[in-house]
This record gives C-alpha cells, sequence and structure tokens, in this order.
C-alpha cells in the first residue's frame, strides 16, 4: 500500500477549501468502492457527489512526479475535491481491492509521458549548440517598443511626483495627496509597472499610519519605513529607467537574467527560467523555516519558506502570494519537514546578497536522514564572515530588508539584559525576536547546542543603530528545531 500524510496531500490541493473538502469527503465515507493496481501505481474508486451517478475518480502515480489525478465530476478545479478525497483514502490506509489499470488510464498516461519526452527534447536541442534565441515578428517587436515606452512614461510620472512630495515634505497636506496617489496608483498598473506600484502602495500607506499615530516613537518607526520606501522607489526610478532604455535601443524584446525585470513587475514562466539557464539541478533541499506574513499596504498574505540546498549549502525563498480578493482560491503554503528532490528546480533571479526565489513543483517528497543535518550543520558560517556579508547585502537599496543566514553555533548566552550566540571562534551577536522583548529567546539559553547551527535573519536595527538577527530555527544532529519567536 502506498504510504502518504497529510503534509503530502496539501500542496496537491488548489486551495485550502478543497483540501478540507476533500477530507471531509473522505471521512464521510463516500467512497463505495476502492481498487488499485498490483504494482500501486493506478488508484480509483467511485465516489458519491451532487449528482445522481457517482463520481469515477483515479489517481496515477510516477516515481518523481506529482500523481495524475482524474474525475468525472464538473468541477473547474484540478484536482478537485474528489481527487484530494481520494489520496486521503490511500493516507488512511483504507482497503483497495487489486484490478487492471483500464486501457483508456493506459493510453492517457502513455499520451502524456510522450509530450513530456517531446518538452525534454525541445529543452535539450539548444544545449547541444548554441542558445535558441526566439526572433520577434514585427508585431512583436512594435507590442515590446510600445510596452517599454509606456514603461518609461509611468516611470517619469512618477519621479515627477516623488520630486513634489519630498519639495513639500512627507507629512505636508497628507490629505490632499490622496486622489492624486489614487491616480498615479492606476496608472501605474496601466503602465505594466506593478512592482513600483505597489512600493508606492506601501509608501502612501506608511504616510498615512505616520499622520494618523499619536505615540512618538510610532510615529518616528513608520517615517523611517516611508523613507526606505522612497529610497527604494527613487533608486528603482533611476536604473529601471536606464535598464528600460537600454532595452528599447538594443530592441532586446526577451526577458533576460536582470533582477530589474522582476523588481519593475515582470512576470516569468518557468521555461523562460529554464531557457535563461536559471535552474538548480540534481539536488535536493531542506526546509529550514517557515512564516506566514500580511501586507496591509498590498492586502496580500505571503507564505514565506526558506530552503537550503544539502549540495552546496545555497539558502533559497520559496515565495507564494495569495492577495485578499483571491485567498480563497489560491492554496495555502504549509510548513514542511521532507526532503525535497527534483530533476532541476528553476530560480529567479536576485540582488546581490539576497537569496534567490525558487520554485518546487513537480518535486518528490522524501524521509530526511540524520546525514542531511549533518551536513547542514556543516555549511554554516563564522558569525563574523556571515555579519560582514549581511551588511554589504544590506545596503543594497532594492533587496530584501532581511538577509538569511546560516550561523555556526556553540553557545547561547544572556549577557547584561541581551541575549546572544557564540561560535567556535568566540564571536559573539546580539539576537532579538519578532516582538524585540527577548523574553522567550532567554529560554534557548538552557539550550544545549552541542554542535549544531542557527539559521535566521540579519536586520538593521535602526533604533539601536545596529546590526541584529532574528533566529528562526536550530538545526542539531537529530533535526530542525523551528523557533515561534
Amino acid at each position: 500500500m502506498r504510504t502518504l500524510s497529510e503534509q503530502d496531500i496539501r500542496p496537491l490541493a488548489p486551495n485550502d477549501s478543497a483540501f478540507r473538502n476533500g477530507k471531509k469527503i473522505s471521512d464521510s465515507g463516500a467512497f463505495t468502492e476502492r481498487v488499485c493496481s498490483k504494482d500501486e501505481s493506478y488508484y480509483a474508486g467511485k465516489c458519491k457527489g451532487s449528482g445522481k451517478s457517482l463520481y469515477q475518480v483515479s489517481a496515477c502515480f510516477e516515481e518523481g512526479k506529482a500523481p495524475v489525478i482524474r474525475c468525472s465530476c464538473p468541477s473547474r478545479q484540478f484536482p478537485c475535491k474528489h481527487g484530494i478525497a481520494l489520496l486521503f483514502e490511500i493516507a488512511a490506509g483504507k482497503d483497495f481491492a487489486e484490478t487492471e489499470i483500464p486501457e483508456d488510464i493506459v493510453k492517457k498516461q502513455e499520451k502524456l509521458k510522450k509530450r513530456d519526452e517531446k518538452k525534454s527534447e525541445e529543452k535539450a536541442e539548444p544545449a547541444e549548440g548554441k542558445p535558441q534565441t526566439k526572433k520577434k515578428s514585427a508585431s512583436g517587436q512594435t507590442a515590446f517598443r510600445k510596452k517599454t515606452e509606456k514603461q518609461l512614461e509611468g516611470l517619469a510620472l512618477l519621479d515627477e511626483a516623488l520630486s513634489r512630495r519630498m519639495k513639500l515634505g512627507l507629512l505636508s497636506g497628507l490629505t490632499n495627496t490622496k486622489e492624486e496617489d489614487a491616480l498615479l496608483v492606476k496608472r501605474l498598473g496601466d503602465s505594466y509597472l506593478s512592482g513600483p506600484q505597489q512600493l508606492f502602495k506601501r509608501f502612501t500607506f506608511l504616510l498615512s499610519e505616520a499622520g494618523a499615530a499619536r505615540e512618538q516613537a510610532k510615529k518616528e518607526s513608520l517615517l523611517r519605513g516611508a523613507v526606505r520606501e522612497l529610497e527604494k522607489l527613487r533608486t528603482l526610478v533611476r536604473r529601471g529607467s536606464a535598464y528600460l532604455t537600454e532595452r528599447l535601443e538594443a530592441k532586446a524584446g526577451e526577458p533576460d537574467a536582470n533582477p530589474l525585470y522582476d523588481a519593475l513587475g515582470g512576470v516569468r514562466k518557468k521555461e523562460e527560467l529554464e531557457a535563461l539557464g536559471l535552474t538548480l539541478a540534481e539536488t535536493a533541499l531542506l526546509q529550514l523555516a517557515f512564516e506566514v506574513c500580511y501586507d496591509e499596504a498590498k492586502r496580500e498574505f505571503l507564505d514565506l519558506g526558506h530552503w537550503i540546498s544539502l549540495s552546496d549549502g545555497t539558502l533559497y525563498r520559496e515565495m507564494n502570494f495569495r492577495p485578499l480578493s483571491a485567498k480563497n482560491y489560491i492554496a495555502e503554503k504549509d510548513s514542511s519537514d521532507r526532503r525535497l528532490r527534483a530533476e532541476r528546480f528553476p530560480y529567479y533571479p536576485a540582488f546581490p546578497g539576497e537569496a534567490a526565489r525558487i520554485r518546487l513543483e513537480d518535486a518528490t517528497a522524501e524521509q530526511p536522514e540524520a546525514a542531511d543535518f549533518a551536513r547542514i550543520i556543516g555549511f554554516a558560517a563564522p558569525i563574523a564572515q556571515a555579519a560582514k556579508q549581511a551588511a554589504k547585502a544590506l545596503q543594497s537599496v532594492l533587496a530584501e530588508d532581511r538577509v538569511p543566514a546560516l550561523l555556526q553555533l556553540s553557545e547561547i548566552a544572556v549577557k547584561e539584559d541581551a541575549v546572544y550566540v557564540r561560535d567556535a571562534a568566540g564571536s559573539l551577536l546580539r539576537v532579538t525576536d519578532a516582538n524585540g522583548s527577548e523574553a522567550a529567546l532567554r529560554q534557548l539559553s538552557q539550550f544545549d547546542t552541542g554542535k549544531s547551527a542557527v539559521f535566521g535573519l540579519f536586520f538593521a536595527d535602526e533604533v539601536r543603530r545596529e546590526l541584529c538577527f532574528l533566529p528562526q530555527s536550530l538545526v542539531t544532529g537529530r533535526g530542525i528545531i523551528r523557533l515561534m519567536l
């Protein structure tokens, strides 16, 4: 019998609703018949639904790939809740009678296999000779030119608006600029500049909150945040304009590996990343930390997972964006304690010092081994080296405000009302929690570190004017301990 867990099923569900409903269907005993092939590559069942007839549900498994789920119900979701329910039937260890794989399923699977082989051949062709470059048609070049010119116009409008705001003062006449700000947000969206649009929305949101804040400390904190967003906006206007002008003059319509393309709002397909050679091949990944963030300015949830390559110790980010307006239609990610392996993992370009965003679809989940944790500890960097690299990365205006790092750990100590981590060389680094209280961190001083490592995020504390570290997990020889701070 094939072994599955809820953690294996959750990434396959199109959204939380399908996951929950699939579990309910399985728990309610809606399946009247369950069968599977002798080699356990094919599972099927008949399930009660809202229609008069029973739904025919099946799942085909192939090593190293996500299962192919089919259902006769009229749902437009893929896979539907009945397909997810079948996976829960397997996970629950329910009885499946042995059967032969139906002929129509065999034909469909062969067709899928041929399609995958054709795709693999097409990807391999450019590697044999020169890289394949698509030549845009005349109409394609015209569309590219018009879009780029529109983007440049949008950046010019943004530059003018920011200059006016700086001359007036950040909080001067705030109520009189709301209509102008809303119009600019719309113009940026119309100009294919979703990146600057979101930055500007956060900038105006922070200014609005600062104007309404009564406590001076909170007002100053919000203003510092607004100034950071302003600096990002002005840098993106300057560098983005130069980048777009260069592309326009070179008639370079295809996406390149410059992270400015993404920062301006460009959307990349998986195939485009692979064509640019942005893939991590023949490796396995383990998740070091996971968090769910909410951006009030964007009205969007972000499921953020931090992963490490077991090949070379490089850190990556998995980012799943869930706008509030579409929250019920986008599957929520969850933490993972499995080792993921795939033929290749596509990743996105990143600014210097920034962990690249990676895509984990089509990965196979495996149980990690003790050797994996020992390997991760071996990748940990001395505190002095990591702090120097983080300080340099934080100077990159367009990069993230928090820099992930894996540090060597020999001791966690409380010293002069602060909590520190120490490495084998004796270097100390102050750590803090998300609330800045450090109360929970004091409990870590009782932890017997032994040979271990700590994963967390470097950030610049503007109040203390020092580099701080937010620990998110401890890596020991026996596993990864997540810290909820």
